[in-house]
């Protein structure tokens, strides 16, 4: 496990947000208050020791013609579970597939719809698939926190 600092923190805050990656390295050791080479080194150390492992952009998706995001929880047997992640990878408004570990639920879909009537094709392809008992949907609204 690496080993970060306050500095390190707060840099991978504000990376998080945007700041920090190519020319806006200067931008971000501005934000922050300190030297570029600090910053520079910092961000450095922490791509080799795998910290920061990549970098992506933010994509506005409602701007993309996605315009709900939200989670569904997947209630199952164990012996659906390959055929259920087959279908879903394959499944374009299902962005990550996540096995649980605690809970009551035994997958958790993190989705990108382009309409209501998405939202319920793809209820139906799940609830379809014999093995699966019981599914639950969150759509979520404005974020009023973000890292």
């Amino acid at each position: 496990m690496a080993d970060l600092d306050e500095l390190d923190l707060r840099i991978l805050r504000a990376m998080g947000k945007g700041a920090g990656v190519g020319p806006k390295l200067t931008e971000l050791a501005r934000e922050l208050g300190e030297p570029r080479s600090t910053v520079n080194l910092r961000v450095e150390l922490m791509e080799e020791e795998g910290v920061i492992t990549g970098y992506a952009p933010r994509v506005d998706w409602a701007k993309l013609g996605y315009p709900i995001f939200g989670y569904i929880g997947i209630v199952c047997h164990d012996e659906v579970l390959e055929r259920l992640l087959k279908l879903l990878k394959r499944e374009e408004s299902v962005v990550e597939v996540h096995e649980v570990t605690t809970g009551s639920f035994d997958l958790l879909l993190k989705c990108r719809f382009r309409s209501y009537e998405g939202i319920n094709e793809l209820r139906e392809k799940i609830l379809r698939v014999e093995g699966v008992k019981d599914m639950d949907i969150w759509l979520l609204g404005p974020c009023h926190k973000e890292e």
